[in-house]
């Protein structure tokens, strides 16, 4: 890691290496440099530089006078099963850190999908396997209410699983209510026998239809205070028929939330490309319309604090010393136009 961000430093800090890298490999090819505060950037630094093919790299090194920034094999081979390990937690990174797009959904399913690929990875690393075993022990223990949701934690603890880090079951409500995730992640990387991911799924889907139901019923009470001032209906001749008629309707309106669940799972199993979450639900609020309401108080919570802490590096940039005299219409109207500009 030295050799690679030492080369990376002085091929954007020197003319003469930079020129015969161009040379070498083109004039569009270039190596990121690493940010500090971002990890993710220095992966895509070693990355690009694994790209590379690595007697070439070598050669110019040497004919630059960097014989010292040669790597061996071993080292190669070393940096190409770091990218393979971490390659899954950066595309993790940029799906839950997204802006104007549903993140929230994609926190349960990245996590037990990481965990899934570092199962995988201890049976084929040769070099980095106390790094695997590291990082899927950090992973667990940092979220191990997802861990404990999905019965996939081995630890005797009493403590209940909504107390653990991550164990909010709006994460597994919110994955269902995505058309890209919905139950496939139970049966691709929950490692639980089949009588436990089906009593899960039963969970999840009681999880919903609670939530469909209050929101129908917010909807109706609210409904009913602005017809308040109507007249009211006219009596019936015989005794007690409201009964019947008020059980029917609970009745319908109970198996009818449940069959907009059911029918939703299977249209998700039925969509052969990938759906996007916001495009789906816009396209289908009039055929699951409780689920809908669901959906949007569900999936409006972003993953993490990103994309408000990028609204606060953006008002940093502009509020500089020589534009102390901006007003406040004109501040806001700029962090919105650079936000803009950076999502394009």
């Amino acid at each position: 890691m030295a050799k690679v961000t030492k080369f990376c430093s002085l091929l954007h800090s020197t003319c003469g290496l930079k020129e015969a890298f161009e040379g070498q490999y083109g004039a569009n090819r270039s190596i990121p440099s690493a940010v500090s505060t971002r990890w993710n950037s220095t992966l895509r630094l070693v990355e690009a530089v694994t790209d590379l093919d690595p007697q070439s790299l070598n050669t110019l090194l040497e004919a630059q006078g960097h014989k010292g920034l040669c790597l061996s094999a071993r080292e190669w081979s070393q940096l190409k099963e770091l990218v393979e390990i971490l390659a899954p937690f950066l595309q993790a990174t940029d799906l839950t850190q997204g802006e104007k797009v549903v993140t929230l959904s994609a926190a349960l399913p990245c996590v037990l999908s990481l965990n899934s690929h570092l199962n995988s990875m201890l049976n084929t690393t040769r070099h980095l396997a106390g790094f695997v075993k590291a990082l899927q022990k950090s992973l667990q223990r940092r979220f191990r209410g997802i861990f404990a949701n999905v019965r996939m934690d081995d630890s005797d603890s009493a403590q209940p699983a909504g107390d653990l880090p991550f164990g909010d079951m709006v994460y597994m409500m919110s994955a269902l209510l995505d058309p890209s995730f919905c139950f496939f992640w139970l049966e691709q990387d929950v490692l639980v026998p089949d009588e436990v991911k089906s009593e899960v799924k039963e969970m999840i889907m009681d999880l919903v239809l609670a939530e469909a139901r209050k929101v129908t019923i917010l909807a109706e009470s609210s409904s009913g205070e602005d017809n308040k001032d109507e007249e009211p209906p006219a009596k019936t001749p015989r005794l007690f028929t409201g009964y019947r008629k008020k059980s029917k309707k609970k009745d319908d309106h109970v198996s009818s939330v449940k069959a907009e669940l059911i029918r939703y799972i299977q249209v998700c199993s039925g969509e052969e490309d990938e759906a996007d979450c916001l495009v789906f639900w816009k396209r289908n609020a009039k055929v699951f319309p409780r689920l809908y309401l669901v959906a949007m108080r569900v999936l409006a919570v972003p993953a993490t604090s990103a994309p408000v802490e990028r609204v606060f590096s953006h008002g940093g940039l502009i509020m500089r010393p020589h534009r102390a005299r901006l007003s406040a219409r004109t501040l806001s109207s700029l962090i919105f136009l650079k936000c803009n500009h950076s999502v394009a």
